[in-house]
């Protein structure tokens, strides 16, 4: 998990821990609204298949909860790591309909932005990024939100745009987790990490059961930049299609390109 997710997460978890009891503020229901706190729990853990399967039921039992909302972005982050892009964005979406709070409108927003991004729309990514700063030039998320832009920009041939973004991020954010990114951007050290064809050591984005869909997202992560490949793997009676990323020399280089697509919402793992 990268430094700026922990803080997010963690900012997350006080807000839902004192939101109860703020002013103006519906009163929780502890017997309602307590699969939401264990779904929240195990997804902070980074159990997000037990998170998934706890949101899902909390929703299924307690649909009008204040904290609906809430699961539903949690569900769209966890599908977007999952590569399940579109019901990911459905799940923002349904969050951005009625959130409880700003900080969950902007996740939302966010998450949708990176949808558009997992699915190589830049140019949408583009426009939903523009918009959440527009709509909230004061959110606490916006160095993250002008690194989305920046990097957008640059998959979509906005070099000078891309750049202009990158001097920003790391020029008003100077302390923040995105602005050493964004000087390696502009360095030019950002790099995707340099290939070695008898290299060990490979990024495992997403492991499919359809082939058809893991050549798709192979495809956009090499438009990307990313040296993408499928690769068919057989447990017993199961195969599934593994989009991997490389292969590199080095656990050193994978790892600094496994950091670069969490960054971009993958959930990934380094393969020997």
């Amino acid at each position: 998990m990268t430094r700026a997710h922990a803080c997010r997460n963690a900012a997350i978890a006080a807000l839902v821990l004192v939101a109860p009891f703020l002013p103006g503020c519906q009163c929780w229901r502890p017997s309602a609204d307590e699969g939401y706190r264990e779904g929240l729990r195990l997804f902070l853990a980074g159990q997000h298949a037990s998170a998934e399967t706890q949101f899902r039921t909390f929703l299924s039992e307690s649909p009008t909860s204040i904290y609906a909302s809430d699961a539903q972005c949690f569900l769209g982050s966890i599908a977007l790591r999952q590569g399940r892009t579109s019901e990911a964005e459905s799940r923002f979406r349904s969050c951005l309909a009625h959130p409880r709070n700003e900080p969950m409108a902007d996740s939302a927003a966010i998450g949708i932005a990176r949808c558009h991004t997992q699915r190589g729309a830049y140019r949408q990514c583009i426009e939903a990024c523009r918009d959440i700063l527009k709509g909230n030039p004061s959110t606490p998320r916006a160095d993250e939100v002008l690194f989305l832009l920046a990097e957008a920009c640059e998959h979509a041939g906005l070099k000078a745009d891309a750049r202009r973004y990158y001097r920003e991020v790391a020029g008003r954010f100077p302390s923040g987790a995105w602005a050493p990114k964004a000087t390696e951007r502009l360095s030019g050290r950002a790099a995707m990490g340099k290939v070695s064809p008898g290299g060990r050591y490979t990024v495992q984005v997403l492991a499919l059961a359809s082939a058809a869909k893991a050549a798709e997202h192979a495809t956009l992560l090499r438009q990307r930049g990313y040296p993408a490949r499928v690769v068919v793997v057989r447990s017993g009676r199961s195969t599934l299609h593994a989009v991997r990323v490389g292969p590199y020399a080095t656990k050193a280089v994978a790892t600094q390109v496994a950091a670069r697509l969490k960054g971009e919402g993958f959930d990934v793992m380094i393969k020997p």
